[in-house]
Parts: C-alpha cells; sequence; structure tokens
C-alpha cells in the first residue's frame, strides 16, 4: 500500500507514504543480470561469425538499461512521513530532509500541475512543500482528507505531552 495513515499514542497522526514497489532491489538485480548474459551470448554470436562490432553496442545498450533499472528501482525506495502532534506538523522525506510547520497554521491546498488530479501541499505563512508526489490522484484526495480532519481535531487535555522530536530521527531510521 502506498499511503498508510496510523495514529499513535497521545492523539499523534501519523501518514507514511511510498510509491508501489512491483519487485524488490534483489529481483531488479537478477532480471539485470539474465538481460546482461543473454544480450552477451548474443553478442557473443555475431563476433564469433565476424561481426565484431556488434559487442560494443551491446555493452552500451546492457549498461543504458541497467543505469534505467537502477534510476527507477531507486526511485520505488522513496519515503515521506508526515506527523501531526498538538502543536506540529513535521514532514520528514528520506534523504533527512525535514519541515516543520505549527499545526495551528497549517493547511492543505491543491496546486495545478496539468494532470486531473493536481499536486496537494502542505505548509503554513506562504511556505508549502509538495507532498506525496509519488501518488495516484484518489490516493492524495484521500490523504487531503485525512489530513484535513487531523489538522482540524480538538486537541483535548490528555494529550498535553510534549513532542516527541528527539524520537522522531530514531523513528525514521536518520
Amino acid at each position: 500500500m502506498a499511503l498508510e495513515v496510523t495514529r499513535t499514542g497521545l492523539g499523534h497522526w501519523r501518514c507514511e507514504l511510498r510509491p508501489n514497489r512491483s519487485q524488490s532491489w534483489a529481483e531488479t538485480k537478477r532480471f539485470f543480470y539474465v538481460l546482461a548474459a543473454v544480450s552477451s551470448l548474443i553478442a557473443g554470436g555475431f563476433a564469433w561469425h565476424g561481426l565484431w562490432w556488434v559487442a560494443p553496442f551491446s555493452g552500451l545498450e546492457v549498461a543504458a538499461v541497467g543505469v534505467g533499472l537502477y534510476c527507477c528501482s531507486r526511485a520505488t525506495y522513496r519515503r515521506q512521513v508526515i506527523l501531526v502532534s498538538r502543536e506540529r506538523l513535521v514532514v520528514v522525506r528520506t534523504g533527512g530532509r525535514r519541515d516543520d510547520f505549527q499545526r495551528a497554521w497549517a493547511c492543505t491546498r491543491w496546486r495545478p500541475d496539468g494532470s486531473a488530479a493536481g499536486m496537494l501541499q502542505i505548509g503554513s505563512h506562504g511556505r508549502f512543500v509538495d507532498v506525496g508526489e509519488f501518488l495516484s490522484g484518489a490516493e492524495r484526495r484521500r490523504l487531503a482528507d485525512t489530513l484535513g480532519s487531523a489538522l482540524r481535531r480538538a486537541a483535548t487535555p490528555e494529550h498535553e505531552a510534549a513532542w516527541p522530536g528527539d524520537g522522531l530521527n530514531r523513528e525514521m531510521g536518520f
């Protein structure tokens, strides 16, 4: 699932966003090795019959496919975590980028991007960040509804605990 919303202890909300991943990195490498072996066998057959100039182009083709597979696979391991507490809204992305907003002023908005769904943004005081760019339109709508209700929900006195900012990096694995 690309969108996972959980309510943690003390009234905090946690939304984890990640792209759908059709195969793991190990499976991608296995596919690449098989493709490289087949391409090498075909290039070797052509070289055996005197058409040696096919081999460099076959090597370039395998290298280009390898770079493409690496870039696509790396993109599927991106992740965004949106944490909502009584006082703050925090967006943490893969790579350690972290955006903090005051919950009382935070809001969601749609930015047109040429598609039917548009881009979902979170922010306050004129500073907004895009969230869920890898989600489908329906998932972005569901995320907007969930975040809107989490931001509007009134904090009750039993949720007075401090924001676990120190535990955020531990939770994200940074």
